[in-house]
This record gives C-alpha cells, sequence and structure tokens, in this order.
C-alpha cells in the first residue's frame, strides 16, 4: 500500500493531462487527416515556440512565475498570426499543395528559433523542453486551467460543427456553395493553434503530434463516418496513455517519450491487422510480416556485434557524478531524473549540499519529493536541518511522509513527530496508513490505532503514541548530549 499511495499518485496528473490531449487533440487530428495538411500542428507549435523564445530576447523569462503570462500571449500572437498565414495559402486549384507551405512554414520558424537561442547558455535545454515538454511535472491547476480553456475552444467547434467539418470533408462542394472558405480557415486554424500551443507547452512537439495523427489513423483504418471514427480514437489514445504512463513508471522511462512509442505500438499493431484481415492470401500476408519481424531481429543483431568496446571509447569530458549535479540547475524531467540517480551516489560530498539547496528552492512537489528519498538513502546527517525546513512547509500527507521517512532513515527522531501530525490531521485520508506504519515498524506495536475510525475516536491510542514519540525525542536527545 506504501508504495501505491506514495509513488503512484505522482502519475494521476500526467494521467489526466495525456486524458485531456486525447479528448481534444483526436478530433482535431481528424479534420486534419481530412484536410490533408498533416505537419499543421508542427508548424504551429514551432511559431508559438518562436514567439516564446522571441519574448526571451525582450527580457521575459518563462520559469519566472509573472512572466509566463506575457510569454503565453506572444506565443499566442505569433500563432494567430500563423493561422491566418495557412488560412489565405489554400489555392483553389491546389496548384501549390498546402502542405508545401506548412513545411515551409515550420522549418523557417525552427530556424528563426534555433538562431535566436543560440546566443542562449540554457538553448540546448530549451529546444529539448519544445520537441519533448515535461508533462511528468505537470500541476492540477494547469490542467484545470487548460480544461477551461480546451471547453471554450470545444464550444466553439460544437457551435459551428457542420461548417468546419463541410470544409474539411468537401472544401470545393463548399466553396461553389458561395461560402468564405479563408474566413472559416482562419477561425478553424485560431481554435487550432490555442490548442497546440497550450499542448505543447505541456508535453511538448512529438507527444501532441502523437495524439493528434496516431489516434486518427488508426480510427480511419477501421472505421466509417465521424461519430464512429471519434469514439474508436479516443479509446486508442485513452488506452495508449494509460499503458505508457504504466511502463514509464515501473520502468523508468521518461513519460512523454514513452507514451509517444506506446501510440506508436497501436499503430504497428493496428496495421499489421489491418494488413492481414484485407490481404487476398492471408497465410502469405503473414508469412510477409514473419520476414519482415526476422528481418528486423538480423539486422539490429548484426548491428550489435559492432559494439563499441569500453577501452576504444573517447574519455568523457565530464563525470557522471558532475553532469547530474548541472541538471539540478535546469528545470524540468532532466533535474528530476538526475536528483534519482544521484541518490545512489553515496561516495561524494557534494551531492548531498546540491540536493538540500535544490529541496530549499523548488516549488514542485515531485522534486521534493524524489530530494528527499535521494537525501534518505545518502544517508548524510547534514541533510536533517533541510528535510525539517521542507516537512515544515505545508505540503500534503504524503509528501511529508516521504519527508518523515528521510528523516528516520538518517536516525532522526523528527520523521516520527511529522508522522504524528499526519496521524492527527483529519483530512490525511489513507496517508494516516502509511503513518501508522511508519511508527509501528520502529515501536513495535500499533498502539489499537484504527486509520479507519476518525481522529477523534483515536484519540486514546493518539495519546500513546504521542507519549511515544516524545520519550523517543528525550532518548534521542540525551544520546547527543553524552556523546
Amino acid at each position: 500500500m506504501e508504495l501505491l499511495l506514495s509513488d503512484v499518485r505522482w502519475m494521476v496528473a500526467p494521467l489526466l493531462a495525456c486524458l485531456l490531449l486525447s479528448a481534444t487533440l483526436v478530433y482535431m487530428g481528424i479534420h486534419v487527416l481530412a484536410r490533408q495538411v498533416i505537419f499543421v500542428d508542427l508548424a504551429l507549435a514551432q511559431i508559438a515556440a518562436l514567439g516564446a523564445t522571441y519574448a526571451t530576447v525582450l527580457g521575459y523569462d518563462a520559469m519566472h512565475g509573472e512572466d509566463s503570462l506575457p510569454v503565453a500571449l506572444f506565443s499566442l500572437a505569433f500563432t494567430f498570426v500563423g493561422a491566418g498565414l495557412f488560412a489565405v495559402a489554400r489555392m483553389k486549384r491546389d496548384r501549390v499543395p498546402q502542405e508545401a507551405f506548412i513545411g515551409i512554414v515550420y522549418a523557417s520558424a525552427s530556424a528563426a528559433a534555433i538562431l535566436i537561442l543560440a546566443r542562449s547558455p540554457t538553448g540546448g535545454e530549451q529546444l529539448r523542453h519544445m520537441m519533448v515538454g515535461d508533462i511528468l511535472l505537470v500541476s492540477m491547476p494547469t490542467i484545470a486551467t487548460d480544461a477551461g480553456l480546451f471547453a471554450m475552444v470545444g464550444v466553439i467547434h460544437v457551435i459551428f460543427r457542420r461548417k468546419f467539418l463541410a470544409i474539411s470533408m468537401n472544401a470545393a462542394a463548399v466553396q461553389q456553395s458561395g461560402v468564405n472558405i479563408r474566413a472559416w480557415d482562419l477561425l478553424f486554424y485560431m481554435t487550432f493553434g490555442v490548442l497546440v500551443t497550450r499542448s505543447v507547452a505541456v508535453a511538448g512537439v512529438l507527444l501532441v503530434f502523437s495524439y493528434l495523427i496516431v489516434p486518427a489513423v488508426i480510427a480511419q483504418m477501421w472505421r466509417e463516418g465521424v461519430a464512429n471514427r471519434l469514439i474508436l480514437g479516443w479509446s486508442v489514445a485513452v488506452a495508449a496513455s494509460v499503458t505508457g504512463i504504466l511502463v514509464s513508471f515501473w520502468a523508468d522511462y521518461p513519460t512523454g517519450p514513452t507514451v509517444v512509442m506506446s501510440l506508436a505500438s497501436f499503430l504497428v499493431v493496428s496495421g499489421v491487422l489491418y494488413y492481414v484481415i484485407h490481404a487476398p492470401v492471408r497465410a502469405r500476408a503473414m508469412a510477409n510480416i514473419a520476414a519482415m519481424a526476422l528481418f528486423a531481429v538480423v539486422f539490429f543483431g548484426v548491428l550489435s556485434q559492432f559494439e563499441k568496446q569500453p577501452e576504444q571509447a573517447a574519455a568523457a569530458p565530464m563525470s557522471v557524478t558532475d553532469t547530474l549535479l548541472e541538471e539540478l540547475n535546469h528545470e524540468g524531467a532532466a533535474q528530476l531524473e538526475a536528483v534519482g540517480y544521484l541518490g545512489e551516489i553515496v561516495d561524494d560530498d557534494r551531492v548531498a549540499p546540491a540536493l538540500m539547496a535544490l529541496l530549499d528552492r523548488t516549488d514542485s512537489e515531485q522534486i521534493v519529493e524524489g530530494v528527499a528519498t535521494a537525501l534518505g538513502a545518502l544517508g548524510d546527517a547534514r541533510a536533517v536541518p533541510a528535510l525539517q525546513a521542507a516537512a515544515s512547509r505545508g505540503y500534503g500527507a504524503f509528501l511529508r511522509l516521504s519527508l518523515a521517512s528521510a528523516l528516520v532513515e538518517l536516525s532522526n527522531s523528527s520523521g516520527y513527530e511529522v508522522a504524528l501530525d499526519v496521524l492527527a490531521d483529519p483530512d490525511a485520508g489513507f496517508a494516516r496508513f502509511q503513518a501508522l506504519e511508519l511508527i509501528s515498524a520502529a515501536a513495535g506495536e500499533d498502539f489499537d490505532y484504527d486509520p479507519l475510525e476518525t481522529v477523534d475516536a483515536n484519540q486514546a491510542a493518539f495519546e500513546r503514541i504521542e507519549l511515544w514519540v516524545r520519550e523517543l525525542a528525550t532518548r534521542e536527545g540525551s544520546s547527543q548530549f553524552d556523546q
């Protein structure tokens, strides 16, 4: 229960973010496939990123809370300009495919962003963030805000759904009826741009593109009609999201790329099934698939024989520890991964102070959780004051218990005092189970405390636990005094 409640809860926010992206982007993906503008989201995303990059030139920093709104407005302004460009790029006779124009815009916006970031000391990290995002670090307030924004866009598409779908499915017929297609395209791409701008800020370009295209492609393989394709597309997106996040959690892989590969796996399986079912001779189709699988095994098996031997590898300019310590200065998923690895390095005196400094300055509860676990594993008593200070900040019950567990691992009785506070919290819920387990493991008894009962009903048991904690703290203080 301890593992389930204390660790899996960090997957709730990423899962909700993935479900929100699924609900909106799958619908947009059906439009994108029908309009044959497959890479329009990449182009709009890159234009939005260019807007954020231009904001940095004017002195704004998206990492600072007070600058986040101006940076978002810069991105949105650039996105609306891009929407206007795509709306007017549609040629009546398609002399030049619209997709070609979209590709040119994407390449130009990418190059401009790279040039602007070339002189930034954190340019590489910013470019990485644009591509893969940091969905693991998404917060519940961000999800709630984006859900409200996406709902407003959804209302627009519900009101004008007939017009949008008619233009996507048969633009020529709509144009012959006298409708101003460019005006409707402008509205479509502007709303699309709002979704893409916010989605990329949370999940990165790769994951947004995958949600937009992969479920829609699978749905188009197997279903006819917009409603049927929406249902199948949403089902695929949800299933792939859950699968990817679970694999990311248990295999310790980056969440965003893992979900992308989960979506890709669903597409591969769907493509294979479609190929076999619709093949004139199914036995021959299955033989072809087996041959391709065998080729892949042989191909990678042969290449693996050319693995470079350790003695041939060039010496790294920085040690692994130096690299990980440097990552602590860069906010995002890389920082969280570095914290986890640093918790295994017990022979370097620089690690604990660096983690303590990060614990003092971070606003991310995921980072606090990771640092607490790492400091507990390191066993460095210097971390006690930093952990005590963090435990007093008013975090949620589970996070306070993570800090308490770290203090206990450092043989400091204040960890049990934190657990005692959780037992006294009527809103702690299931966290009281974990608090009782922490105390019972040391005391050898549960003091007849029942976490299923209310705090008031456990008053007598609570007083016995409180007495035990006080006696433990007294013995610890006397021991330190004698030393």
